[in-house]
């Protein structure tokens, strides 16, 4: 990697979670910049307004945003992302509002018992939201659906250095660590989802028809994702061989991991706060 920062357009539910915690082995948690516009109010809008010279001294900026933060990094900066089957990124979706209490939604889809389907119906601003953060446009409705599409297209093949696909998580992770030069000593799956009821495939299909838009850029993008896996080929299955023979660690290393993780987390988050 050259000087540039690297930006981790986070799109929810795409394991981001675990991508995340390697990421925060790779860097100082001072060079790191974490959007939480929830707890700690770190915004893209609060990023915009910090000192030249802290935002060029950041090496990763993160989080769910719209594409476009490189504009405000003087340094420039290179893209990455994960994108996931629509179909299975909203109903991990749906089933991640229903457990998480402080989830804006949460509480009215309880309390109504909404389905999946419900949600899809009065949820609109959720529609295609791989295709709009990628394309960088916040209101689907002030750009037609072609344009949308082709902008979401055209910044994956020229601002992403890497397009990693969800499905294929371990093969993504080393296109991810040869293009940026990381380290993987381990990296333990977060957030995994226990086995969910089978959904009916009516629901499949409405799901398919309102993201139709990201159900085309998930099939560009996969076809983005093994033009870049033949292109390292040799490296990646280097970096798998080496990863999948990675030892479990014991109890006592599990848990330092962890404690060491997570202090590296709390420190970041600290850092992007103030």
């Amino acid at each position: 990697m050259d000087s540039r920062a690297l930006i981790f357009l986070h799109i929810p539910k795409t394991a981001g979670t675990t991508l995340n915690r390697i990421i925060e082995w790779q860097y100082s948690p001072f060079e790191i910049f974490t959007m939480d516009p929830y707890r700690i109010r770190a915004t893209p809008e609060r990023l915009k307004t910090l000192p030249e010279g802290r935002r060029r001294r950041l090496r990763v900026v993160r989080g769910h945003m719209f594409y476009g933060l490189h504009q405000c990094l003087p340094q420039g900066a290179t893209y990455m992302t994960m994108l996931r089957d629509p179909v299975a990124r909203v109903m991990s979706a749906y089933y991640f509002i229903l457990r998480r209490p402080l989830n804006p939604l949460h509480r009215k889809v309880k309390k109504e018992r909404l389905s999946i389907e419900d949600c899809i119906r009065l949820f609109p601003q959720r529609h295609n939201l791989q295709c709009r953060l990628i394309a960088g446009v916040k209101e689907a409705s002030s750009t037609g659906d072609g344009r949308l599409l082709d902008m979401a297209k055209e910044h994956l093949t020229k601002s992403f250095s890497v397009v990693g696909i969800c499905e294929r998580f371990e093969e993504s992770l080393m296109l991810m660590a040869t293009t940026f030069d990381w380290e993987i000593p381990f990296y333990k799956n977060c957030k995994v989802s226990k086995t969910r009821p089978q959904i009916d495939p009516g629901t499949v299909e409405m799901i398919r028809d309102h993201n139709r838009l990201d159900v085309e850029l998930y099939e560009f993008s996969k076809r983005l994702f093994e033009e870049s896996l033949q292109k390292k080929e040799a490296a990646v299955q280097e970096g798998l061989a080496a990863l999948r023979a990675l030892p479990t660690p014991g109890a006592v290393q599990g848990f330092c991991n962890s404690a060491l993780g997570a202090g590296r987390f709390v420190v970041n988050k600290i850092a992007s706060a103030v």
